[in-house]
């Protein structure tokens, strides 16, 4: 037993000890006035934010689709689909780059903001059709029919009864959306253009020459952030799962 608690607080120093030496870092005035100061830096970071937005909406709404579609396919027609989303999570994702790349010369597209629109949208795809699938799986279609009974049209029946149930699917497929927008590199580096400059593309750059100490003001906010969707996802499923309890 205190061997299994060495080995676990080991592995857990061995996981945050870089984390928190650069959040230590980013801890400082000096970090935030230079990143205040450097425009390329805050250009990159509002691009890649804009980027994951646009590529989370997009896959929210097209993956929920999708998702209500599935059951109306045949078995191996789904078994097929299925099978197709499934390709992201054992290819690798420089694949996926060249894939798009040479893809998007054949239709004679340029590099650009479709293109990496478009790439982005192709592979977190994937993942939140996979998400919003199990959701849809597990809705409870007799909350459905009792608004039917009770005179509701299709767009009330939805807005009231099923999407209630699909909010804590759509939530976790956005934001795996977003974040695996925000931090892309080798997809983003093949379908980009010359004028498109995301956050992994800058700080790769930035590598090369010299790692400021803006990046580490920067990397605290980006760790601000994502503790405070966690933390905000944890208490909106808390209260969910104690007012399916209460309504049970």
């Amino acid at each position: 037993m205190k061997i299994l608690r060495a080995y676990t607080l080991a592995l857990l120093v061995f996981l945050w000890m870089p984390l928190s030496v650069l959040l230590f870092k980013g801890m400082s005035l000096v970090a935030f006035e230079k990143l205040l100061n450097s425009s390329d830096v805050l250009s990159s970071f509002r691009n890649s934010l804009v980027l994951a937005a646009a590529t989370a909406i997009l896959t929210t709404v097209l993956g929920l689709v999708t998702a209500f579609a599935l059951p109306l396919l045949s078995n191996r027609m789904r078994g097929w689909v299925i099978g197709s989303l499934l390709l992201p999570l054992v290819l690798p994702e420089i694949a996926f780059g060249i894939a798009y790349l040479v893809w998007f010369r054949i239709l004679g597209m340029p590099l650009g903001w479709t293109t990496l629109l478009g790439a982005h949208f192709a592979f977190c795809f994937c993942y939140v059709v996979l998400v919003l699938k199990s959701s849809v799986s597990e809705l409870d279609h007799s909350l459905s029919d009792a608004a039917r009974d009770l005179g509701a049209n299709a767009v009330s029946v939805f807005r009231h009864a099923v999407l209630p149930q699909l909010w804590p699917g759509l939530i976790a497929g956005a934001m795996m959306a977003f974040s695996l927008s925000l931090d892309d590199f080798l997809i983003t580096f093949f379908v980009k253009g010359i004028d498109q400059l995301t956050l992994p593309i800058k700080l790769y750059s930035m590598m090369r020459l010299r790692l400021g100490v803006e990046v580490y003001a920067l990397s605290v906010i980006l760790f601000g952030i994502s503790v405070i969707s966690v933390v905000i996802t944890q208490l909106w499923f808390i209260r969910s799962q104690k007012q399916k309890s209460r309504s049970s």
